[in-house]
């Protein structure tokens, strides 16, 4: 894990707050059937403690950790006005944040300040613009607006979507566990990004460090359960899910 991306290793996901102010009709997060980013209706908008933020940086830092940091998870990074302070936090540590973003708040004033110190941008389809137009926009970052959607769990596309989950069956479950550490705004790590609701009993930041949470038996047992051929039919969360490496899955291309 404490490796270079290009090295095999994997991204560090710190989600400081809950909220995502599009309702993308393919993203899991709004298919979620048991609404866990919502209470009451409405977006769950709690963030995570400043100083859980920090700590989890310092302790990634201290693990060796050299590689990405993303401030999201199912969540809108721009929407935390502390967003430019821990993309600074992350550069003393050593770290290499990254911004995966719906577009909605990249303003002139947000760009100046994030231009090559977030090495990476990814934007949504769903934001105006071409790749050359927002490559225009940053003078040193590397900018990629994407082209396609990944099918995820719940994706509307029902067709599509059995054929996914087809193709993917009797696979194990590995790439998605290594590709990002995830730990959403309220601490609590996902196994992977379907993990809504903590299927696989995994440890929360609150309570236990980075190195706890990522080698305890909690996640080396849900590891080892996934990386069995057949595994996905003991879960029905893995059962719907069309996710599988290191197939490429299926992506819808979009126009713009």
């Amino acid at each position: 894990m404490w490796w270079p991306r290009e090295k095999g290793g994997c991204s560090l996901c710190i989600e400081t707050q809950a909220e995502c102010d599009n309702r993308c009709p393919e993203c899991p997060r709004t298919l979620d059937p048991t609404r866990s980013r919502f209470r009451d209706g409405e977006p769950i908008r709690d963030q995570m403690s400043t100083k859980m933020v920090l700590d989890l940086l310092r302790q990634a830092r201290d693990m060796g950790w050299t590689g990405p940091v993303h401030f999201s998870h199912y969540s809108e990074p721009l929407l935390d006005p502390r967003f430019i302070s821990f993309v600074n936090s992350a550069v003393r540590y050593g770290l290499k944040p990254e911004l995966y973003t719906n577009g909605n708040h990249l303003s002139v004033d947000i760009i100046k300040k994030i231009d090559g110190i977030v090495d990476y941008i990814v934007i949504s389809f769903r934001t105006p613009g071409t790749q050359d137009y927002w490559q225009s926009k940053f003078k040193k970052s590397k900018v990629n607006t994407c082209e396609s959607y990944h099918v995820l769990i719940w994706n509307p596309n029902k067709p599509l979507l059995e054929r996914a989950i087809n193709d993917a069956k009797g696979k194990p479950c590995v790439g998605p566990l290594f590709s990002a550490f995830r730990i959403n705004y309220d601490g609590q790590m996902s196994m992977c990004y379907a993990d809504f609701n903590n299927e696989f009993k995994l440890l929360n930041a609150k309570d236990h460090s980075l190195e706890e949470m990522w080698f305890g038996d909690e996640h080396v047992n849900a590891v080892k359960e996934m990386s069995r051929l057949g595994a996905r039919d003991g879960r029905k969360l893995c059962r719907e899910c069309p996710e599988v490496y290191p197939d490429g899955g299926y992506y819808v291309p979009v126009v713009k």
